[in-house]
């Protein structure tokens, strides 16, 4: 097995197993209280944009040598399993967010509602991918689609996954601060998502090795979605580390 499947294995696995230990954990507490709704809700329409992307780059992608078409994104099946693996275990997360009463057993349940900034901010990347969307659905109806469109429409679904990114992680900072603690709060998960980032920059950088990219800044371009998603869980993971280490003296 080369390195890249090795270091594609090393971020898709740990990224897949991040969520058990807060499935696992809210199932033995009977509690989802330490889990935000805003984070969970923004996650899930951030993971819905990312699996359309990576979907769109490994199968809509036409084949050309034509110079002037934009460089094709880095990405790999492992890529795609990892989205729609998550995409669906958010998807479970959220029943015991939202019916843990009634599907789970749970004896408390946690808070449903979405702050009103976060209904706005979701609302409008609602709004924004329709807009995006509309385009793209008129080239492909009339058969006038090209690769500059489909990485178009790529890029501005990646990016409201990275605003999606950052936009989650607040609430669920915030979530942490005002309860002074992390004890239902599974570390073993940002432990998880730090080992999976560092290994999903190494295999981006090892697969553009290997293919030749011509420019950093081309690879860079084509790729910051891949780039920016694991700069960011890797920054706010070390937040979250930063709380257990202050919390950890309350409980």
């Amino acid at each position: 097995m080369d390195l890249e499947k090795v270091l594609g294995y090393g971020y898709a696995i740990p990224w897949c197993l991040s969520i058990y230990p807060s499935l696992f954990k809210n199932w033995r507490q009977k509690s989802a209280s330490a889990i935000s709704v805003d984070f969970l809700i923004i996650n899930i329409v951030g993971y819905v944009c990312l699996t359309s992307a990576i979907f769109l780059q490994l199968f809509c992608w036409q084949e050309t040598n034509d110079e002037n078409e934009p460089l094709r994104p880095t990405v790999t099946q492992f890529d795609l399993w990892y989205c729609v693996h998550s995409l669906v275990m958010n998807g479970v997360l959220a029943s015991q967010l939202l019916y843990g009463k009634r599907l789970w057993s749970f004896q408390t349940a946690g808070v449903v509602r979405m702050k009103i900034l976060y209904k706005r901010i979701l609302r409008a990347t609602l709004a924004i991918i329709a807009i995006s969307l509309i385009p793209f659905c008129v080239r492909l109806f009339n058969e006038n689609l090209s690769n500059t469109n489909t990485l178009a429409l790529c890029n501005r679904l990646i990016a409201l996954k990275i605003l999606m990114s950052l936009i989650k992680y607040f609430p669920q900072v915030k979530h942490n601060y005002e309860r002074k603690k992390m004890r239902d709060f599974p570390m073993l998960c940002v432990v998880l998502d730090v080992f999976g980032s560092i290994c999903s920059i190494a295999q981006l950088i090892v697969k553009l090795k290997q293919v030749g990219e011509p420019s950093i800044a081309a690879a860079a371009t084509s790729n910051f979605g891949k780039i920016g998603i694991a700069c960011v869980t890797l920054l706010f993971n070390f937040i979250y580390v930063s709380q257990w280490l202050v919390y950890r003296g309350h409980e």
